[in-house]
C-alpha cells in the first residue's frame, strides 16, 4: 500500500528562515509560459476593495505547477508574491476539490454525460453560467448498474471536481444520481 503525502503551503515558514524576504499582494494578468504569469501589484482601496498599485508587471512562477507544463492560473486571480533571491514566486493550485450545479446536456455513453455549469438567477432559477465549457462528466451511480443513458436531458445535478493522478493531473467530473434507485413495497 502506498502513502500519499499531504502537501501544505509553507510561505510563513520560507518567510522565517529567508531572512528579510519581500512580499506583494498580485494579480495575474497574463500567462508568460509554462509555470510563469505576469502580474502586477495590487492594493486595498479605502472601500476594502482591490485595485491596482502601478503600472509595472512583474514576472512570478507558481511554484504549485509543473515547470514543464503550461499554466493553468486564469488571468484575475489573487495571490501573495515573495521575492526569493530576486525571483518572484507564488503558490496557486487548484482546489482539490469543487463543485457546481450543471444541467445534463446529453448522454455520451455508459455513464459519460456532457453536462454545463449553471448559476441560479435572483429569481432562484438555473441558468447556463456565461462563457461555461460543456463538459464530460461520470454519473457514479451508474458505474456498476444497468445500461447508462438513464439520467433525462435537462436534470440538474451536483458536480464534483476532482483531480486525477496523471503527471501533469487533469481534472474529472462526477455526479452522483440515483437513477436505478429500487423501492420495497
Amino acid at each position: 500500500m502506498t502513502a500519499r503525502t499531504q502537501f501544505r503551503d509553507a510561505f510563513n515558514w520560507l518567510a522565517q528562515v529567508g531572512g528579510g524576504v519581500g512580499a506583494e499582494l498580485v494579480r495575474i494578468t497574463d500567462l508568460v509560459q509554462k509555470n510563469r504569469y505576469q502580474a502586477r501589484a495590487v492594493e486595498f482601496d479605502a472601500d476594502g476593495r482591490t485595485q491596482f498599485a502601478q503600472t509595472q508587471t512583474i514576472e512570478v512562477t507558481n511554484l504549485a505547477e509543473p515547470a514543464d507544463a503550461d499554466g493553468q492560473v486564469p488571468s484575475g486571480t489573487d495571490a501573495i508574491a515573495l521575492d526569493v533571491e530576486g525571483k518572484w514566486v507564488i503558490h496557486v493550485r487548484p482546489a482539490g476539490t469543487a463543485m457546481f450545479p450543471a444541467r445534463v446536456i446529453d448522454s455520451s455513453s455508459g455513464a459519460n454525460y456532457t453536462v454545463r455549469e449553471q448559476v441560479i438567477t435572483a429569481q432562484g432559477q438555473f441558468e447556463d453560467k456565461t462563457g461555461a465549457a460543456e463538459v464530460t462528466a461520470v454519473n457514479l451511480a451508474e458505474l456498476s448498474l444497468g445500461p447508462g443513458a438513464a439520467v433525462d436531458d435537462d436534470t440538474i445535478v451536483l458536480v464534483t471536481t476532482l483531480t486525477d493522478t496523471g503527471s501533469p493531473p487533469s481534472l474529472r467530473y462526477v455526479f452522483d444520481h440515483p437513477s436505478y434507485a429500487k423501492y420495497v413495497d
